[in-house]
């Protein structure tokens, strides 16, 4: 029960945690068109992604930590699938160790633009921001297709169901 359970949060914050990623690679082709009021005005004055910082981060360390109970639970319990788990954490933690390196330091630039100018080379900022997030976006996809694996190297191969009537 204790796997099931583990393997039922992690899956549901790894989808979570997917969601917001996903938003944001969906976002990217029409946001690095937009012009400087309008992506500044969003981005960082508008607070569109304020939940983003705040509910998203407590999701995704949970995510974390919910993947690495899930692999160390398949391992302990000598289920197949433990690798893919093992990749399903390990992405998902390299993920959050990209936002710290591509995502955050932009972030604390953006902070300055609040109440004050925005420099000429906004738009260098803004592909930063904004490619972060696509990469973060790319890995937590293949974070969460490690998972899905996972799940299905422990399901049992089905039986062919022999023919009614007979």
């Amino acid at each position: 029960m204790l796997l099931k359970g583990t393997r039922f949060v992690a899956v549901m914050l790894a989808a979570l945690t997917l969601g917001l990623g996903f938003c944001h690679l969906m976002q990217l082709p029409s946001r690095l068109g937009w012009d400087q009021y309008l992506w500044v005005g969003s981005t960082v004055q508008g607070g569109l992604y304020a939940a983003f910082g705040s509910v998203g981060a407590v999701i995704f360390m949970a995510t974390v930590i919910a993947l690495a109970l899930n692999a160390y639970f398949t391992r302990e319990h000598g289920r197949p699938g433990f690798a893919f788990a093992l990749a399903a954490a390990v992405l998902f933690a390299a993920a959050f160790v990209l936002w710290w390196v591509l995502v955050y330091p932009v972030n604390v630039e953006l902070a300055k633009w609040v109440n004050g100018p925005v420099p000429a080379d906004w738009t260098k900022y803004r592909a930063n921001w904004e490619w972060g997030h696509a990469t973060i976006a790319v890995v937590e996809l293949l974070g969460f297709a490690a998972l899905v694996w996972s799940l299905l190297a422990d399901t049992p191969r089905s039986q062919p169901t022999p023919p009614r009537g007979r």
